[in-house]
């Protein structure tokens, strides 16, 4: 189990690890010099497998004092019966609330210097500061590092829950992230790193990369709390012994990890302002954000209201100048860069917010499925609520690549990258149908309604896969671009019959006349010709090809017949399909671009393949009346 020291500047703790383990951890010279921490320090009580990292109590520290701390840890605040409670000690205490920390103990230090009932008055003070915390009921240990009073039980009730800690290890699943607190070099074995491992495990051989660098590197030996070892998991001292990489490429604030999908410098958080700020918080306020050893600037973009009162909370984005390795569930730090003092704390909760559109009421629904305690949970939220992509999710709460998703009670179906509800897909399909059957109920001159005019209600990335099912199935077909039951024809209004019988034969070629050698040859004007022909477009009677192409069905279904041939010897080229269909080089490639839109070719290079079945332009039912 690792210890985390936490209280005030000369309250002690330096001198109350040294009672209990033994080591002076405060190792630098100008530390020696002005007896004052500056810098993490670290001590072991190897056979009791307990660890202790002190650190520096003066607030102009409290960065270094930030990257010692880690959610894992044992907490052991230390207040001075001299002193008793002052500004680090609750600002520490602080701190370590908001980093997550959820257990610890109390020692109350230099007891030898006061009598009894100054020790009862900063007991009454302690209880009073702690209230609401999670040290409200710690045990509170009187001791003296002079004396040696009580230092034997505050040793014997860490052992103890030590031993509980070890006994009940969870097992974990996620990538393995450790931040890097130590760089140095060890002679004869290289580059060492030091931190607490935050997710995951480390086994000697594996290869990790450097977070920010990108560089790879090769597990050569494992120190895990003090002891020699093939493997480490959360929570654990741990010391890397690395191949490949220089000191100079893993100082404090690089990580090492086995997947850097998380990495970004947009985070969405529930942000929490201490009650004792002394102001408001408004909306892009610059901030300092601590995640574990890394540090960067940031401007704080407040989601569901204008302004944060102390003591509040609200979902807030955090947008800063240095990507973070952070995942779902990860606690941050923040300090207002202005007063120079902790200004609240943030609990990730996506690490792939949208640049724009931050308080859109669809983002606040994806937050509010996310913000849980698992992953299981979060992924039946944000199926709940549509798509769903897994690999995203995956890497938000630091999965290793390749995770297989968790199990729901409803039937998955995967299109492309994401993952759909069964029933939500039968929905979709549905109300597209409706959607069709209304349009043409109201309006029997149409031939269908084309993809960009279905409902907004269905994504409009999945509106090309739903309507692919739905043909494949024969519950719907494809005409000149639009979609509508196998059964249907468009009705043509008498003036439409009249115009489609002066184009027929104008159109009835190898070479049809674009619309403006139309425009000249009917004596018609441009624009309303245009409009016309867009007409008997959506009516099925003719096809647009491009803005200003139209072409008879049957023509479209020969020339669809030629593309056809030539894609059952492979890959085909635009002079290919030219010399094939016995048209010019412009209509075909006109054509193309037109059989690329409609799905049944695809372009590669300057070559195509036929990917699609073509589907016969249905003529419509020009014998009705109108």
């Amino acid at each position: 189990m690792i210890v985390t020291l936490a209280g005030h500047v000369d309250h002690g703790k330096t001198s109350l690890v040294r009672a209990l383990t033994g080591v002076d951890t405060d190792s630098t010279a100008e530390e020696k010099a002005r007896g004052l921490t500056i810098d993490l320090g670290f001590a072991y009580i190897d056979d009791a497998n307990l660890g202790f990292v002190d650190v520096p109590g003066h607030h102009r520290f409290i960065h270094n004092m930030v990257a010692g701390v880690a959610a894992h840890q044992y907490a052991l605040l230390v207040v001075a019966a001299d002193d008793g409670p002052m500004p680090q000690t609750l600002e520490h205490l602080q701190i370590l609330s908001l980093l997550g920390l959820k257990g610890g103990v109390i020692a109350l230090t230099k007891t030898d210097m006061v009598d009894v009932e100054r020790v009862q008055a900063v007991r009454a003070a302690i209880r009073e500061i702690t209230a609401g915390t999670f040290l409200a009921t710690a045990d509170i240990v009187t001791c003296s590092s002079h004396t040696g009073a009580g230092i034997d039980t505050l040793r014997d009730h860490l052992v103890a829950v030590g031993m509980h800690q070890q006994a009940h290890g969870a097992a974990t699943t996620r990538a393995f992230r450790l931040p890097v607190d130590r760089a140095f070099n060890v002679h004869g074995s290289g580059t060492v790193v030091t931190g607490t491992t935050l997710t995951g495990r480390v086994s000697v051989d594996q290869t990790l990369t450097v977070f920010p660098g990108l560089k790879q590197t090769r597990v050569r030996g494992i120190r895990a709390d003090h002891r020699k070892a093939d493997r480490a998991g959360p929570g654990a001292r741990t010391a890397l012994n690395l191949a490949g990489v220089d000191i100079s490429d893993v100082q404090r604030g690089s990580w090492l990890t086995s997947d850097v999908s998380a990495a970004s410098s947009r985070l969405s958080v529930r942000l929490t302002l201490l009650a004792d700020f002394p102001r408001s918080l408004r909306t892009w306020t610059p901030v300092h954000v601590y995640h574990a050893t890394t540090h960067s600037t940031a401007r704080l973009g407040l989601l569901d209201t204008a302004t944060l009162a102390p003591g509040d909370s609200t979902l807030a984005d955090l947008v800063c100048d240095l990507p973070l390795l952070a995942c779902a569930g990860d606690r941050l730090l923040i300090r207002d860069q202005g007063l120079d003092r902790t200004l609240g704390g943030g609990v990730v909760i996506d690490n792939q917010p949208p640049p724009a559109r931050r308080r859109q009421a669809s983002r606040l629904k994806r937050l509010a499925a996310l913000e849980t305690t698992d992953v299981e949970t979060a992924f039946a939220n944000l199926l709940s609520l549509g798509p769903t992509n897994w690999t995203q999710l995956a890497a938000l709460w630091g999965l290793p690549p390749n995770s297989p998703p968790p199990g729901v009670r409803e039937e998955i179906i995967r299109v492309g990258e994401d993952l759909i509800l069964a029933s939500t897909w039968k929905q979709w399909q549905d109300t597209l149908l409706a959607a069709i059957d209304s349009a043409l109920t109201a309006d029997a001159t149409r031939t269908g309604l084309r993809e960009n005019e279905l409902p907004g209600t269905i994504p409009s990335g999945f509106r090309g896969e739903l309507l692919r099912q739905l043909v494949a199935a024969k519950r719907l077909a494809q005409t000149a671009g639009a979609y509508h039951p196998p059964r249907h024809s468009a009705r043509l209004s008498g003036a439409q019959k009249l115009l489609l019988e002066k184009l027929t034969p104008l159109l009835d070629s190898r070479q049809p006349p674009s619309t403006g050698d139309l425009a000249k040859q009917m004596k018609r004007p441009l624009l309303q010709l245009a409009k016309e022909l867009d007409g008997l477009a959506k009516a099925g009677a003719i096809v647009r090809i491009s803005d200003n192409r139209f072409f008879l069905p049957a023509f479209v279904d020969d020339l669809a017949a030629a593309a056809a041939d030539l894609g059952t010897r492979g890959a085909f080229t635009a002079r290919d399909f030219r010399d094939a269909a016995a048209i010019g080089r412009n209509t075909a490639i006109d054509v193309l671009e037109f059989f690329d839109h409609v799905g049944f070719t695809r372009r590669q290079g300057d070559e195509r393949r036929v990917f699609g079945t073509w589907t016969p332009r249905a003529q419509p039912d020009s014998t009705q009346k109108s």
